[in-house]
C-alpha cells in the first residue's frame, strides 16, 4: 500500500464501519436480521386472548391489510376484533399486535387516521387505569387518547381511540416509545377504538379495557 492508496482504504474502511454500525442495530430492532428469541410463544399466547370476556363477545375477527402486516411485520402476531357489550350494546374494535420494536411503535392514529372524513379534536392525553391482576396484585396501566371529529352531519361525530406499548407488564403512553424501548427486539402494541361521547360515562373504549384488562394482561409474556 503505497501513500496514494492509504487515504482512499482508510475512507472505504470508515465508511463500512459507519455502515455496519448504523444498519446492525436497525435490522436488529425492526427484526430484519434475525428471528427473536420468545416471540413465536408471545404470539401464541396473544391469539388464545379469548373472545368473550364477561360481558364482551367477539363478533367479528378481522384482518390486517396486507400492506399494514408486511410494513409492521406482524404475520400471524396479531388479533383484530370486534367486541361488543351484551348489556350496553356498547361496540369497540380492538387489535393488539407483538411484533418488532422499531416498526410497530411508530404508527400511531395520528398518523394513520384523518384525511378528509375526520379531523383531531385536539391534543392527545394520557388516560390511566387501575387494573387488579389474576394474581391479585394491582397495576396502573396508562394509555393516549385521541378523539377525531367527523367532518360531515352524515359520519358519526366522534371517534375516541385509545393506545400503548407494553413489554409484557404494564401498558405505557410514551412520547418517544422507539427510543424508550430500544433495548427490546419485540413488543406489544394495543389501539381500541369506539364512537364516543365526551364524558367519562359515555366513553366505550375506557368501559372496555377496564373490564378486559385483566385477562389480556394474562395473554402476555415479558418481552426480550
Amino acid at each position: 500500500m503505497n501513500r496514494r492508496t492509504a487515504p482512499l482504504l482508510i475512507g472505504i474502511i470508515i465508511i463500512i464501519a459507519v455502515t455496519f454500525a448504523i444498519t446492525i442495530p436497525a435490522g436488529n430492532l425492526t427484526g430484519r436480521w434475525n428471528t427473536f428469541e420468545g416471540l413465536d410463544e408471545a404470539r401464541a399466547l396473544l391469539k388464545q386472548l379469548p373472545m368473550q370476556i364477561g360481558d364482551w363477545t367477539a363478533e367479528k375477527e378481522g384482518e390486517l391489510s396486507e400492506n399494514s402486516v408486511a410494513m409492521l411485520r406482524v404475520q400471524d402476531s396479531y388479533i383484530s376484533r370486534t367486541y361488543k357489550n351484551s348489556v350496553t350494546q356498547a361496540v369497540v374494535y380492538v387489535t393488539c399486535m407483538v411484533g418488532p420494536t422499531g416498526k410497530i411503535t411508530v404508527h400511531t392514529p395520528e398518523v394513520c387516521f384523518g384525511g378528509k372524513d375526520y379531523e383531531k379534536e385536539a391534543v392527545r392525553s394520557v388516560k390511566t387505569i387501575d387494573v387488579q391482576l389474576a394474581s391479585g396484585d394491582e397495576i396502573v396501566d396508562s394509555f393516549w387518547r385521541l378523539d377525531f371529529i367527523g367532518r360531515s352531519m352524515d359520519l358519526n361525530n366522534r371517534i375516541s381511540f385509545y393506545w400503548g406499548v407494553s413489554t409484557g407488564d404494564v401498558w405505557q403512553a410514551v412520547e418517544n416509545p422507539r427510543s424508550t424501548f430500544q433495548r427490546y427486539r419485540y413488543v406489544y402494541k394495543i389501539q381500541a377504538e369506539a364512537y364516543s361521547g365526551v364524558s367519562e360515562e359515555s366513553d366505550n373504549v375506557r368501559k372496555f379495557l377496564e373490564d378486559c384488562l385483566p385477562t389480556i394482561h394474562a395473554h402476555l409474556r415479558p418481552c426480550k
